[in-house]
């Protein structure tokens, strides 16, 4: 007698209802590509501070380089982000430790730069806000602007099946806080860092938990 039992023939019920089941499904477009679909909301973070809410009163002295350039330049490190989280959630081309510093550290780095920079070039501080409405109203924005971008990542990174959601929602969470406070920077008049990192990024960083939460909420559904 064979050691091995010849495997059990497929009973002919369950084999049509398989072939029944069969769905034709669209590949997933590159994680690039799939980005770019925020990009409308990322334009729109952009310019609606500044447009709704008024440019900042230092604009001038800061010059285009700190003003718009250092807010596109924010918004092209947030869709980059996202485009990670959607690479992330594909199975089997999930993003090495190398690759993970890069984009953390990317973000960290350009961010910490930018505000010092700005802080250097024109140096404007708080000096009473004893309700703290100034820093709510940073806060509650930024947050507030992230939320479009905040869902629609959530969504698209969902239908890749993540092996690890939470890393997958922490990267386009924090993206989406960046796309936000790219087009809040321009309207808030503050540049001390401590009024800087203690709001904005305050916010960025509740947004980056928030990807986080969703994802795994989402994994689980």
């Amino acid at each position: 007698m064979s050691e091995h039992a010849a495997p059990a023939a497929m009973p002919a019920e369950l084999r049509r209802s398989i072939a029944n089941d069969l769905r034709a499904v669209r590949p997933l477009a590159p994680p690039i590509v799939r980005a770019a679909w925020l990009l409308p909301i990322a334009v729109l973070l952009l310019v609606t501070a500044g447009l709704v809410l008024g440019i900042r009163r230092d604009a001038v002295r800061l010059g285009f380089a700190l003003t718009w350039g250092a807010s596109a330049l924010e918004t092209t490190l947030g869709l980059g982000l996202i485009a990670a989280s959607l690479r992330e959630a594909i199975p089997g081309t999930t993003l090495s430790r190398r690759a993970l510093a890069l984009a953390f550290g990317s973000a960290l780095g350009a961010t910490t730069t930018m505000t010092y920079l700005t802080w250097y070039v024109s140096p404007i501080a708080i000096l009473r806000d004893p309700t703290l409405f100034i820093w709510r109203v940073c806060v509650a924005g930024t947050v507030a602007g992230a939320l479009p971008a905040l869902v629609v990542s959530g969504w698209l990174v969902a239908r890749g099946l993540p092996v690890r959601p939470r890393l997958a929602g922490a990267l386009y969470g924090l993206g989406a806080g960046l796309l936000s406070d790219a087009g809040w920077r321009i309207f808030c008049h503050f540049s001390d860092p401590a009024h800087v990192f203690g709001a904005h990024m305050l916010a960025v960083s509740l947004t980056t938990l928030a990807g986080m939460v969703l994802a795994a909420w989402l994994s689980r559904r």
